[in-house]
């Protein structure tokens, strides 16, 4: 592609240059040109465009003339692009000695520049010296059948512009089709009805066949196939012969249905023996019995080896190679198993492990030799709980402080590592604590408005961290503020305003980039709103009028294919679940409402992996996915549950708006601490010895102390 700029001082002051390339400041190339006409020095320089559509020509003959002397420059081109068109650039640089006028003609051909040409097309432009300029001819013509042949109606020589088969130079079939376009029907061009002889010196007549090829039909002819092996069936693979009178020995007028015609045992209606051969002709090897050599696995075990034929009795055997291993299902992905084991020698599905041994399947922090958390969790299963020494003091406990003031309400809180922890809230107020640190940092400036709105409140309502950026937090606010900050910044940096509050948001890295998915107010009464958001970049909301969505309040995932948004009516016992289908870019119903009965609307979800999945909400609604259908846990009260974080199927906490936090078991949940009078909005961990809640009055809270 060529992209002309005219510097005429340069043109001018360097009149001696002869090619597009040398032409210096006349014009820049991207990619070069495709051909040049030129010839001595000049100081003029056009970029020609050829465009062709409906077709692609073969060749492409270009000429430049002088208009009033009548020198010509030409060149040939072979045409490029797809079998419907494209283009070519051409650099012509017309002699300093021709005129200003300067005649451009593009001619296309169907394979070479030769003959006569199916369209051209043509130009005069006035050109002084130390000029550039810029034209485009286009060249229209009809290829349908994308041949390489235009259809003779647009100048070509396709006789039959719909059927690829034909064009000039195809192979001419017996089909009464001019195949070739010549002209000629397939009665003269094919001999058709003309004497002929067969091999057997029998005479005939040219006739068509039935696949389009020529034939030598014999009349009254005898038709036999070759049987070498005279068990009086014809080889099926043979070609029949027509013979005059007799048939020789070798051949039979039977059924050509004989798979091998070398072996007289082989024949349709033999019995099938195991010895690796179709004796019958059916189709199959050793009908009835494994093919000898070929792999079998015990039903048991499991285990594999190789048929073998029994020779005494001719029936096939499996002949097992390897013991079996033992194997445990590991549904935390621990590397440690548990339960009934299994012998086999293959794995018998996605989850199962050698090693066995594992006292809690529902938690990944627990297997045997595991290091010991403060978590009051035998972590290495030796049937002791943890020492005093693993819990700060000596004993485990949650600390609690204010952080803020004591009327802030902290909103959301984030972790990216041990240690490092985000918590976000109202009044513009971040919080941070870095690895290695005890004290958050607070920052409550630093953001300036983005937007033609600048009344709006910054209330930070959500915030993930990135623990591949260093802790690099993004936050959404309730009047529909998107920001980032790092945790060593004083302030942050604004990005973009929705106007929608954002409630919860998740960023993944499964497309290679990353890519922060979100759970919005909505401008509609009644709907929510889903958004996927570069960080960079406006924020892109992917549902839309035609996949409506419930209010939602969180999302979490740990890959497109995994990922949820929660939600609901809290009028009415209603909740919602959606899945994201990266196919469609749409959030599909996950139909909560109408499997699982007794729950409220959803205001929190966690997802482990690709099988699991926590959500919480309202009314102590708490609900499970176990990589196909959600279930609903029985829960101790009707409290209203604000948030989830989870590690395993029996390791999930939750917190609520009357102060308490939760534990599940694998069982049932229970309550494993209260925070009197104070509403508790949100938890996160990366384990469970690193645990961090956020709710009002300032409150942040940890396990351990």
């Amino acid at each position: 592609m060529i992209r002309a700029t005219a510097v005429l001082l340069l043109l001018l002051s360097a009149c001696t240059v002869p090619s597009l390339e040398e032409l210096g400041g006349c014009t820049v190339s991207d990619e070069g040109v495709d051909a040049v006409l030129e010839e001595g020095n000049t100081c003029k320089a056009v970029q020609l465009s050829i465009v062709y559509s409906g077709f692609r020509p073969g060749c492409v003959l270009v000429v430049a003339r002088d208009v009033n002397r009548g020198l010509e420059l030409s060149t040939e081109v072979a045409g490029k692009g797809e079998p419907t068109g494209g283009s070519l650039v051409v650099g012509v640089f017309p002699p300093d000695s021709w005129s200003d006028t300067v005649e451009l003609v593009a001619q296309a051909y169907e394979r070479t520049c030769a003959g006569e040409s199916v369209v051209s097309n043509s130009e005069r432009i006035t050109l002084a010296r130390g000029q550039t300029a810029t034209t485009t001819l286009r060249l229209l013509a009809t290829d349908a059948d994308q041949d390489g042949y235009v259809d003779v109606l647009s100048g070509g020589t396709d006789c039959q512009d719909s059927e690829p088969s034909m064009y000039p130079g195809a192979t001419e079939r017996c089909n009464d089709v001019d195949d070739n376009c010549n002209g000629q029907p397939d009665a003269v061009e094919l001999s058709l009805g003309q004497g002929c002889t067969n091999a057997q010196n029998c005479a005939g007549t040219f006739r068509c066949g039935s696949n389009g090829e020529v034939v030598c039909t014999i009349p009254n002819a005898i038709v036999a196939t070759p049987d070498l092996d005279q068990d009086g069936h014809g080889d099926k693979n043979a070609r029949p012969v027509e013979f005059c009178t007799d048939i020789p020995a070798g051949y039979t007028t039977n059924a050509a249905d004989d798979c091998d015609d070398t072996r007289a045992g082989v024949r349709p209606g033999a019995l099938e023996r195991c010895n690796d051969l179709d004796d019958n002709c059916d189709g199959n090897l050793n009908e009835g019995f494994p093919t000898p050599g070929s792999a079998c696995t015990d039903a048991a075990t499991q285990c594999g080896g190789q048929y073998a034929c029994d020779t005494i009795t001719g029936d096939a055997v499996c002949q097992l190679m390897q013991p079996p291993s033992s194997w445990v299902l590991d549904a935390d992905i621990d590397g440690y198993g548990s339960g009934t084991a299994i012998q086999s020698c293959f794995s018998p599905g996605t989850g199962y492990v050698t090693q066995a041994g594992d006292c809690n399947e529902g938690n990944p922090f627990t297997y045997p030799g595991a290091p010991e958390l403060c978590d009051l969790e035998d972590n290495d299963c030796d049937t002791q709980p943890e020492a005093a020494a693993v819990c700060p003091n000596g004993a485990p406990a949650w600390s609690e402080q204010t952080v803020g003031s004591g009327s802030q309400v902290w909103n959301s809180v984030s972790t990216w590592t041990a240690g490092g922890v985000w918590a976000v809230g109202e009044n513009n107020r971040r919080a941070v604590v870095s690895p290695g640190s005890t004290t958050f940092n607070v920052t409550t400036a630093g953001c300036g408005n983005v937007g033609t709105n600048a009344s709006n409140s910054t209330a930070w309502s959500s915030v993930w961290s990135d623990p591949a950026n260093s802790g690099r937090a993004w936050f959404g606010s309730l009047g529909g503020r998107q920001a980032w900050q790092f945790p060593t910044a004083s302030g942050c940096t604004e990005v973009t305003l929705t106007g929608v509050a954002t409630y919860g948001m998740v960023g993944l890295r499964d497309t290679g980039s990353l890519l922060i998915y979100g759970a919005s107010d909505s401008s509609i009464s009644g709907e929510g709103l889903a958004f996927i958001w570069t960080g960079v970049d406006t924020v892109t909301f992917n549902n839309t009028s035609t996949n409506p969505i419930l209010p939602v309040y969180d999302v979490h995932g740990v890959s497109r294919d995994t990922l949820f948004l929660v939600g609901g009516y809290d009028s009415t016992p209603s909740p919602r679940a959606y899945r994201y289908d990266p196919a469609n870019n749409l959030w599909v119903n996950e139909n909560i409402q109408h499997s699982v009965s007794g729950v409220a609307r959803l205001v929190g979800v966690w997802v482990v992996n690709t099988k699991l999945a926590f959500a919480v909400g309202d009314s102590g609604s708490a609900v499970r996915w176990n990589g196909t259908t959600w279930s609903k846990l029985t829960f101790p009260n009707t409290h209203n549950l604000t948030s989830v974080v989870a590690f395993g199927a029996s390791s999930a906490y939750a917190t609520c708006a009357s102060g308490h936090i939760y534990r599940y078991n694998g069982q049932s949940w229970q309550q494993i601490h209260a925070v009197s009078g104070a509403r508790l909005n949100d938890i996160a961990g990366t384990s469970p010895e690193d645990l961090w809640v956020v709710g009002d009055g300032g409150r942040i809270l940890h396990w351990p102390r």
